[in-house]
């Protein structure tokens, strides 16, 4: 059964075919996928709820203030502090759930790398805490990688400050900032297959993977360009859809709170914090089965690139036997 999982995922596969083998073994397994990973949906949820709420009623009801009372804003300053704070906390905290809860996705398909099915009779818990540390690991060094290197580039506009104040004259500082930030961009796209790679071959690190392995992912750039792309129009698309009623209260929020501040009263019920948080939890958890198929198309893709890596090294190998 193992050998057969194998041979399916080491398969040459287009762009196009991983698309396809990725969004039907997400279809065809979600009922298994739902029984397997609800509860760690619903904690990732409440987290995201928490911080949605914290940043749709809190933080419009603080500015409001400040900006009633704008002679002794100073006063605020505190509280001001303390409230990035929370939500900085609270975001980090939504990211390593969101982490975890991915990690959990990608034990189902090391379970079923290994065994053929989605979920064996016999289900292997610790593949679950295993790959949601390894998830958590491989999304803050990606972070890292973004960060470091984005950074570079915000560097580069904020020492060239007349870039963003008067960019028509400063067109050429302009273009450089488009190139770099594009160049950045275009450069952690093979981190996808990279990524994946981590998650599915217990025996790698991280950091030399990427040093070994960033070469090989670059050649197949196009391949996950195309991969990336196509679900992010579709999933994107079903996520803003299912994010709309958050939308809708976030903008709701921001018009009473600066209502209030021009001096109209709030005209918000009571139960909005209820309301919001509900809101925002139930959206966050939809969207997390919305955007799952990308990491099973990640698979895909993976198993189709180590297929063409292998079949190369296989045809290597047999030209020197021939020599």
């Amino acid at each position: 059964m193992q050998k057969k999982s194998i041979e399916i995922l080491l398969k040459e596969r287009s762009a196009r075919a991983s698309l396809s083998a990725g969004f039907q073994l997400y279809m065809e397994n979600f009922r298994r996928i739902f029984k397997s990973t609800w509860i760690a949906g619903v904690i990732t949820s409440i987290v995201c709820g928490i911080t949605a709420t914290i940043i749709f009623i809190w933080w419009p009801e603080l500015i409001a203030r400040v900006y009633t009372h704008l002679e002794n804003a100073w006063q605020y300053a505190d509280e001001y502090r303390m409230m990035l704070i929370v939500i900085g906390i609270l975001t980090l905290l939504s990211f390593i759930a969101t982490a975890i809860w991915g990690g959990y996705g990608a034990a189902l398909l090391k379970q079923h790398q290994s065994g053929g099915a989605m979920l064996p009779k016999q289900r292997h818990l610790h593949w679950e805490g295993h790959m949601a540390w390894r998830s958590v690991k491989a999304w803050f060094w990606c972070v890292l990688l973004f960060t470091v290197f984005y950074g570079i580039v915000f560097a580069f506009i904020y020492w060239k400050r007349g870039v963003v104040e008067d960019p028509m004259h400063h067109v050429v500082s302009l273009c450089m900032a488009i190139v770099l930030f594009s160049v950045v961009t275009l450069l952690m796209v093979p981190l996808a297959y990279l990524s994946v790679k981590y998650l599915m071959d217990d025996k790698t690190s991280f950091w030399p993977l990427l040093f070994k392995r960033y070469g090989t992912s670059l050649r197949y750039w196009g391949r996950q360009f195309v991969v990336l792309l196509v679900c992010a129009i579709i999933l994107g698309l079903l996520c803003c859809i299912v994010s709309l009623p958050e939308i809708i209260l976030y903008e709701a929020n921001w018009q009473a709170r600066i209502g209030v501040v021009g001096g109209d009263p709030l005209g918000m019920p009571d139960s909005i914090t209820i309301l919001t948080f509900v809101t925002c939890a139930l959206s966050s958890f939809m969207q997390l089965y919305i955007t799952l198929p990308l990491l099973f198309c990640l698979y895909y893709m993976y198993g189709s690139i180590d297929a063409r890596e292998n079949e190369k090294k296989e045809r290597m190998k047999k030209t020197d036997n021939e020599l």
